[in-house]
């Protein structure tokens, strides 16, 4: 089970540092599959995060035209 709290922060973590609002799903994932957090997909870039983020698990969540995942800053 992965930690929900330690990806949380480590997203959000990327996104202030980088000094952006919003990141995308895919890109998010790669900083996490990095940390060790959450490995991704070879496959399927992304998938294991937008498990989450269907589960609204991940802060700052959205989707945008209904088919691709974001995450904001909050």
């Amino acid at each position: 089970m992965p930690d929900i709290d330690k990806i949380n922060a480590c997203i959000q973590s990327h996104l202030r540092s980088r000094h952006e609002r919003s990141v995308r799903a895919v890109d998010a994932a790669r900083w996490l599959d990095q940390a060790g957090l959450l490995k991704d997909s070879n496959t399927r870039p992304g998938k294991p995060l937008r498990v989450l983020l269907r589960a609204k698990r991940i802060d700052g969540w959205r989707k945008e035209s209904d088919r691709w995942w974001f995450i904001d800053r909050v």
